[in-house]
């Protein structure tokens, strides 16, 4: 299924190319890429200097062995351990240009290390496009933090690969996290099939959640596993009422500033539910679309072995099947009585 995303993605990009020339747009050689904003870009070629405002950006360019094209990222991205990040950007001094959010992004950063490409997180970058457009700053939207499924993971993927002529690479990645997603839902289903997991992402201002329409949801189904909140919409704060609603066999709780005093004053540890709290690892796993998103499953399958939870389908079903045929044989049994015991009546 994942090969097959693959290849409509990189079909999508043909067909682009293929209707700017059949709409006389005069095209440049080189790469053409359509953005997560739906915006088409043009390079002429490969870009030598690359600025990245997001980790999971940074981590899709370490995967494709290309940091030595960075020349500005964001502060997370420079401290980010994963694929020696943070050591290969240090060393090359490259330059720490904001936050996060785009209101914490130094546009002079930017600015000062001319860039030939920003990569920008749509959901928390695009209120910079009239920065990039007045200093004529090209940049490409990747989904990122707003990917609402893992085909959305995979397109990020493809958009960065093909910018940078690394798509097979793109391939051997889509490969590899098939194999995985299959692996850990052949060992799922086979336990904890239907298990309602809650993904609690963050514990200010609320109690945030995964729902519908978030990769994270797509990760939990495709693993044959339930949201708990597969009727709320997207990245959500909830009450706890509506917690205690939902009735989810498990909470998972990704968020790392959520210390025992936190988690207490939630009240989710009033609910009796097993709660995982999961530690920087495994929360940088589950919280970054990016290539990190292939050791996901295996997360999760350990975060169901390490809650102990008894409720298995196979042996509920099991069990009601053993139930149904203990009624059927008590159910003959009496039959057989009554036929036996209107026979000796009526001798």
């Amino acid at each position: 299924m994942l090969d097959k995303m693959s290849k409509q993605i990189k079909y999508g990009y043909i067909i682009i190319l293929a209707l700017l020339i059949v709409a006389n747009i005069p095209v440049k050689a080189g790469v053409i890429v359509q953005d997560a904003t739906g915006r088409t870009i043009s390079l002429n070629e490969a870009p030598s200097k690359i600025v990245s405002l997001s980790p999971s950006i940074t981590e899709i360019l370490a995967y494709l062995d290309e940091l030595d094209r960075v020349v500005g990222a964001d502060s997370i991205s420079l401290s980010d351990t994963w694929f020696n990040i943070s050591s290969i950007l240090k060393s090359r001094d490259v330059i720490d240009v904001g936050g996060y959010w785009w209101s914490t992004v130094k546009a002079e950063e930017i600015l000062r290390v001319n860039p030939d490409i920003v990569l920008a997180d749509k959901g928390a970058h695009v209120p910079l496009l009239d920065f990039f457009k007045n200093y004529n700053i090209t940049v490409v939207y990747l989904a990122g933090g707003s990917s609402k499924s893992i085909q959305d993971v995979l397109s990020d993927f493809y958009t960065i690969a093909m910018l940078l002529n690394k798509t097979s690479l793109a391939d051997d990645f889509t490969i590899k996290l098939e194999s995985e997603l299959g692996k850990y839902r052949d060992l799922i289903t086979s336990k904890y099939k239907g298990v309602k997991v809650l993904i609690v992402v963050d514990l200010t201002s609320g109690i945030w959640v995964a729902g519908k329409g978030t990769y994270i949801d797509d990760i939990l189904e495709r693993l044959g596993l339930s949201n708990a909140c597969s009727n709320i919409y997207s990245w959500s704060s909830i009450s706890l009422e509506k917690v205690i609603e939902l009735a989810p066999d498990i909470i998972v709780v990704t968020y790392t500033g959520s210390g025992s005093n936190t988690l207490k004053e939630s009240g989710l540890t009033n609910l009796g539910k097993p709660i995982i709290v999961l530690n920087q690892t495994e929360t940088d796993i589950i919280s970054r679309p990016g290539p990190l998103i292939i050791y996901a499953p295996q997360v999760i399958y350990n975060v169901l072995t390490r809650s102990n939870i008894t409720r298995v389908t196979g042996s509920e079903e099991s069990s009601a099947y053993s139930v149904m045929v203990i009624i059927i044989l008590v159910a003959l049994v009496a039959l057989i009585t009554i036929v036996l015991a209107k026979r000796y009546w009526k001798k």
